[in-house]
Parts: structure tokens; C-alpha cells; sequence
């Protein structure tokens, strides 16, 4: 069993050296360029992932590529950009609507 959690260790750490210098993420032939994220992968390793948190062909580690483009999914540069204050907002575009009901203190 530690053969193959070694073996995991090494694709997960040459896919982390593969976006270590800033490159974006890019699934098989898609034109779609992703901003990357680590996610957990098999054996809690953590591998580089699209930020957005598409489904990338089950854990098929080959499946995507670093591109050095400019990020254009738009679910990715939604999710990542700063507020105008440089807050991030904690859960993203709430619809309009009355405001939460303040629970009582127990």
C-alpha cells in the first residue's frame, strides 16, 4: 500500500511543480483558461485544480494542463475578484431581499 501512496505523492508533487511558476489551468482541448486552486485529490494529496471547481474528467491527473494564458472562465474570475475595499466577499452575489432575521442569543 505505501507503493502506491508514494506513487500518488510524486504525480501530485510534479503536478504542483508543473503551475509553480503562475501558470493557469486549461482542461484537455478546451479554449477555456482557468485561475488554479489546490484541491484534494486521492490519498489527501493536494493537486492543482480549476478555482471554480468545474469537474475536470473525474481525477484523471492528465487532464489538464498549465497555459499561460489570461484566465477567461468567468465563474473563476468571478469567484476571485476583490471587493472595491479589497474584502472578499464571503459568499458571493446574495439576491436582493429583506434582511436576515436576527436569531435570538441562547
Amino acid at each position: 500500500m505505501s507503493g502506491t501512496y508514494e506513487a500518488l505523492a510524486d504525480i501530485a508533487a510534479a503536478a504542483r511543480a508543473a503551475y509553480a511558476g503562475g501558470a493557469h489551468l486549461r482542461v484537455r482541448s478546451s479554449g477555456i483558461v482557468h485561475q488554479v486552486a489546490m484541491t484534494r485529490w486521492l490519498g489527501g494529496h493536494l493537486m492543482p485544480g480549476p478555482a471554480c471547481m468545474v469537474g475536470v474528467s473525474g481525477w484523471d491527473p492528465g487532464a489538464a494542463h498549465p497555459d499561460h494564458g489570461e484566465v477567461t472562465c468567468r465563474r473563476c474570475l468571478k469567484l476571485h475578484q476583490p471587493a472595491a475595499d479589497g474584502q472578499l466577499d464571503l459568499f458571493g452575489a446574495l439576491a436582493p431581499g429583506p434582511a436576515p432575521q436576527q436569531l435570538p442569543a441562547w
